[in-house]
């Protein structure tokens, strides 16, 4: 997918403090924000703001929702999507030592939808703006966060369209059968699967040309949208029931970890 880098103006990041007196901030976003697909952000979709340690790199997101790099990036603040496809506002007040001067914050949109549409599940994709400037203890005021973001749009909202990533100790999923059912229906079943990991089930009819494209009712597959079933010798695996054209009479599967 290409991705355009453009600045944009908008995200309200407020900081003060005053002597010893703890600083505050104030996270929103202006909107609208869309998912990779160019849906508006759902009511409730989840935001994080992450502060950045002076010389590391904001490193991204986890599909379980932890931070890659939980020892340099910290999750300062959470927000939620409001009418209006936007983050809505909210106040923090934190101590001064908490976010040491010279980080950098970001602010990042999440996109937690299951298969069926609903938010709150695990994280398939995330938007990110960073601000252009470090963070500073002395500042009185930061009312406009200059970034950059990712967006094929070329609109000033967020764009959940960067892939989250899963942890290092993810195995490489393994198929274990696959079964036509009556009509368009097909049972495939894995094994070797995480808890709290997407995994996406992709086809085709040629290995030699043509591209993986997911099955239908093969995205986002978790733990927590199906139920495991145990083989022979005591394996797990995970049963998916997918739809496939009718009187198709080839079809390859594979499994990836990951589903956007």
């Amino acid at each position: 997918m290409k991705q355009t880098l453009a600045i944009f103006s908008g995200l309200i990041l407020c900081l003060s403090t005053f002597g010893t007196t703890p600083l505050t901030f104030s996270l929103s976003t202006p909107g609208p924000d869309a998912y990779a697909d160019g849906t508006p952000v759902k009511v409730g979709e989840k935001y994080l703001l992450v502060y950045v340690r002076q010389g590391a790199e904001f490193k991204g997101v986890l599909m379980s929702g932890e931070l890659v790099d939980s020892v340099n990036n910290v999750i300062a603040a959470t927000g939620y999507a409001v009418e209006g496809a936007k983050c809505g506002f909210k106040a923090i007040q934190y101590s001064p030592t908490d976010y040491p001067e010279g980080g950098e914050w970001y602010v990042v949109l999440l996109d937690t939808r299951d298969a069926s549409g609903a938010v709150g599940s695990l994280v398939a994709a995330l938007g990110v703006r960073a601000s252009t400037g470090a963070a500073a203890a002395e500042s009185t005021s930061l009312s406009s966060l200059n970034g950059t973001s990712s967006s094929d749009s070329g609109t000033s909202g967020l764009s959940a369209s960067t892939t989250s990533s899963a942890s290092a100790d993810t195995p490489a999923p393994v198929i274990t059968a696959v079964e036509r059912g009556s009509g368009t229906a097909a049972s495939v079943c894995f094994s070797n699967f995480k808890d709290r990991t997407l995994y996406e089930i992709q086809c085709k009819t040629n290995l030699t040309s043509g591209s993986w494209v997911a099955v239908s009712g093969g995205s986002r597959v978790s733990t927590a949208t199906v139920s495991a079933i145990s083989g022979s010798g005591g394996v797990s695996e995970l049963p998916v029931s997918v739809q496939v054209p009718a009187n198709d009479p080839v079809r390859f599967f594979r499994v990836v970890v990951g589903s956007k």
